[in-house]
């Protein structure tokens, strides 16, 4: 595929912070002493423990047809898991640790759409734009829209559970899509991106696995795993 890198585009994605907890106020042209700091670190702290941060934006190789779709892909998968956690927020008296994790699922899956969207951006030429006809349905992990809308609806501790179920399942999909991506990586922004969800989602799984383990014992709600 030959592809030129547009100077705007490169503007727009140079502009783009591509560190997955940091906050979209601190992207800027001079930086803050707060994204160096991370930038320099490489790593940000979350509930599930010290995890690196999301790759920068770099020009690398012109991207083939399974780079791009990957990464339209993947910012399908990530507002949906933005809209559940979003949904499970709403619940009043939300357990910290639950609340907390979804806090930093919006936070950092939204800053990582930003910057896959820049890179789509940069690439436009060939890329096309981000809509695709791809079902979204078939992509591993991916929720019926009634589920993630009943996280809103369920009582706060049914809601906890389910939101954790739907989670992990959500997460192991895209650990999945990212497995089976790897083998045919041709851009080394993209391949950064697979790594890193694989290993940042497998921390937070091993998390949310624990806080349901907790939550599901034999008088759990009925939103429990059941053998």
């Amino acid at each position: 595929m030959n592809v030129v890198l547009r100077p705007v585009a490169l503007a727009v994605a140079a502009l783009a912070l591509a560190c997955c907890g940091t906050q979209p106020q601190q992207v800027s042209l001079g930086g803050t002493k707060a994204a160096d700091t991370a930038e320099q670190r490489g790593t940000v702290e979350r509930p599930w423990g010290t995890v690196k941060t999301f790759p920068r934006l770099q020009k690398a190789e012109p991207p083939s047809a399974a780079d791009v779709t990957f990464t339209r892909d993947m910012i399908m998968h990530h507002r949906q898991a933005v809209e559940l956690s979003e949904n499970v927020r709403t619940h009043r008296g939300l357990d910290a640790r639950v609340g907390s994790a979804a806090r930093f699922i919006i936070q950092d899956q939204k800053n990582e759409i930003t910057t896959m969207r820049a890179w789509l951006q940069a690439w436009q030429d060939s890329a096309g734009t981000e809509s695709h006809d791809h079902d979204a349905d078939a992509m591993p992990g991916m929720l019926a829209q009634a589920r993630v809308d009943e996280i809103a609806t369920l009582d706060r501790p049914a809601a906890e559970v389910a939101f954790l179920v739907a989670m992990i399942e959500h997460h192991e999909g895209a650990i999945t899509m990212s497995q089976d991506y790897l083998p045919e990586q041709t851009n080394a922004f993209v391949r950064s991106t697979a790594t890193h969800i694989i290993g940042e989602q497998t921390t937070e799984i091993a998390y949310m696995r624990n806080l349901l383990d907790e939550r599901c014992g034999p008088k759990g709600p009925s939103t429990c795993p059941r053998d």
